[in-house]
């Protein structure tokens, strides 16, 4: 299965306190480094699926950049449509609370803004050449829209944030199948419910909609079914990628031709998995 990720990769700098996490003061606890970012979270876990993966995305001319390729040298990700750029690399500051949730995030993503539809349009047609594409809300709306109007296979899309959201409605009729978590389905809808927000995106044209609850689970619909797939519980972990991973199970499912029901199964096990293997 050839599949292409066009999103954002960056250097990911993750805090987790020892104990409960006090806001405005020095807590102690464990930094680490690795890489990061939408785009490359997804592609890195549908390598580690089996799938051929290229990673279409912006990086910087610093250090950063150098530690970000050491750090991806030998997943299986084809870098070579990636553009450098004279911006800083894109970074992603997190910190966790207690219980291994995200309490504020931070990031510069500014490099990827360099992604434009005149940067994709010598890259569209390795995109076609492929299986599937997977595009995150990273993008700008124009490059989005080139995109989505230019490309001839099925298209995944993760919103990546309520703040990033909005950019991507006008590009819903174009997708396969999108990813968003409770909140991003409802900045997108204004629905609460999973299940109305749900059938909301899929009256907007969107073929299929799973929309992740957490510890729950995951609420899909399709033309054939819907209804929830239940979480795998997992012990007290950091959280961060688990979305990502969920997405490059639903993605690699539906491309193998599951159902929606076993395509949302399917992803809650890839998150599980994937979280699992950072204990």
């Amino acid at each position: 299965m050839k599949i292409t990720v066009v999103g954002g990769m960056n250097l990911d700098i993750l805090g987790s306190p020892n104990g409960p996490l006090l806001a405005r003061d020095s807590n102690p606890g464990r930094v680490t480094l690795r890489p990061g970012g939408v785009g490359r979270n997804i592609a890195a876990r549908l390598a580690s699926l089996g799938a051929d993966v290229s990673l279409i995305t912006a990086l910087g001319s610093d250090p950063q950049a150098e530690m970000l390729l050491n750090f991806c040298r030998g997943s299986g990700l084809d870098l070579s449509l990636s553009l450098k750029t004279d911006l800083p690399s894109p970074c992603y500051l997190c910190i966790h609370d207690e219980e291994g949730d995200m309490a504020l995030a931070l990031n510069d993503m500014q490099a990827v803004d360099q992604l434009t539809p005149a940067a994709m349009e010598s890259r569209m047609d390795a995109v076609n050449s492929g299986d599937g594409c997977v595009l995150d809300a990273n993008l700008s709306p124009d490059t989005l829209a080139y995109i989505a109007a230019h490309a001839r296979v099925p298209l995944f899309l993760d919103p990546v944030s309520c703040h990033k959201a909005p950019k991507i409605q006008g590009i819903l009729p174009a997708l396969f199948a999108i990813k968003p978590n409770r909140m991003e389905a409802e900045t997108l809808t204004g629905e609460q419910a999973p299940q109305m927000a749900a059938r909301a995106l899929r009256a907007r044209g969107v073929q299929r909609v799973f929309i992740s609850l957490g510890e729950k689970g995951v609420y899909f619909s399709g033309p054939d079914e819907e209804g929830l797939s239940p979480a795998i519980p997992l012990p007290a972990v950091p959280l961060t990628g688990a979305g990502d991973a969920l997405m490059a199970g639903l993605t690699l499912a539906l491309l193998q031709g599951k159902s929606t029901k076993d395509a949302a199964a399917f992803g809650c096990r890839a998150s599980y998995d994937a979280l699992m293997a950072t204990l």
